[in-house]
């Protein structure tokens, strides 16, 4: 295996909308190439990873020499994100296909590895939160990078199914031309998921609305959370997966808490039930009934918080956080 690293100086920071929904975590920009796309026969062989630096951005890549060094591949990737202490991946259709390759593999190769890190794709938060796809006619990244006008700006020449005929002929001869022009591939394919985040976030009409609708972190990325108002029930209702160690619990209304919470191991999910106040169209949550001080923001009134997307995001988040703290076995 060989491991290959450049360092760019380009603009590293995400808008501030998602910078503030990821505060404190670390992001990686993820893309793999295999050699094909049925993980039960397939293998990953090369791992391209982009970190930010203090003047840029770093593309870490690792990439087998032949067929049999996909061991050396997966764990040097998973290595990678522990000693860079990553909480957070960025992909491109990673939660299709990326991440679920990649634990395929993993479990089939090391047995008890797996990630579980927060993932942002990219393709499935445009795909479900603008519209994009009727204005770019396509969501594929190519086609995005085209639409904003970067894709004349790629330095590569082959697709990913090139790659994997070239990897072949590679294994097979080591050829320096053939390396160079599979990671050129790889490399240009996480600079530019990189630059789409930069220019394409923006086109979520409410930001806030958007990331409750895709499911933001919570506690580091432990959490994803989707939160919205079920005004049939006029319910404040906060659904989402559990990321790292799922547990099973459940928590019912009694006179001292109105709220509901079930967390389900075996689906590594969990739904909590918070009753709201009306009026009108607007609703309300009565912060001193759950526990949770708020007093200082705006939008809070005599310890009732009038809900728009921006509150019911910084609510939800910290209702899920009171419970974690109650699970038992969690600290």
């Amino acid at each position: 295996m060989k491991v290959f690293t450049r360092d760019y100086r380009i603009k590293a920071d995400y808008p501030n909308a998602f910078s503030r929904c990821i505060e404190g975590m670390k992001t990686c920009v993820l893309d793999i190439e295999s050699t094909g796309l049925d993980p039960a026969r397939c293998k990953v062989i090369l791992t391209g990873l982009l970190t930010r630096t203090d003047s840029g951005v770093r593309v870490t890549q690792f990439l087998a020499e032949n067929h049999y060094e996909e061991d050396r591949v997966l764990n040097a990737t998973m290595e990678f994100l522990g000693e860079e202490e990553i909480d957070c991946l960025i992909t491109f259709n990673g939660q299709a296909f990326d991440i679920p390759f990649l634990n395929s593999r993993l479990e089939r190769t090391f047995d008890s590895r797996h990630i579980s890190l927060y993932n942002f794709d990219l393709y499935r938060f445009l795909s479900k939160c603008t519209d994009l796809r009727s204005r770019a006619g396509s969501m594929s990244q190519m086609s995005l990078e085209r639409y904003f006008g970067i894709f004349s700006d790629r330095n590569d020449t082959i697709t990913g199914r090139e790659s994997v005929a070239m990897f072949d002929e590679y294994s097979l001869s080591g050829n320096s031309t053939l390396e160079k022009i599979i990671l050129t591939h790889n490399r240009e394919d996480v600079l530019h998921l990189h630059r789409l985040m930069l220019l394409s976030l923006g086109e979520a009409a409410d930001f806030d609305a958007a990331m409750a609708l895709y499911g933001f972190p919570v506690l580091g990325g432990k959490y994803s959370c989707r939160p919205f108002i079920s005004k049939a029930k006029n319910l404040l209702r906060i659904n989402g997966d559990q990321l790292a160690d799922p547990v099973s619990a459940a928590f019912f209304p009694d006179i001292d808490d109105p709220l509901t919470a079930v967390f389900s191991a075996s689906s590594s999910s969990y739904e909590i039930d918070a009753p709201v106040g009306r009026v009108g169209d607007e609703f309300f949550l009565d912060l001193a009934a759950i526990d949770i001080d708020l007093s200082s923001d705006p939008d809070c009134v005599n310890s009732y918080l009038i809900l728009n997307p921006r509150t019911i995001n910084l609510v939800s988040g910290l209702i899920v956080e009171r419970f974690d703290k109650r699970i038992p076995g969690i600290k």
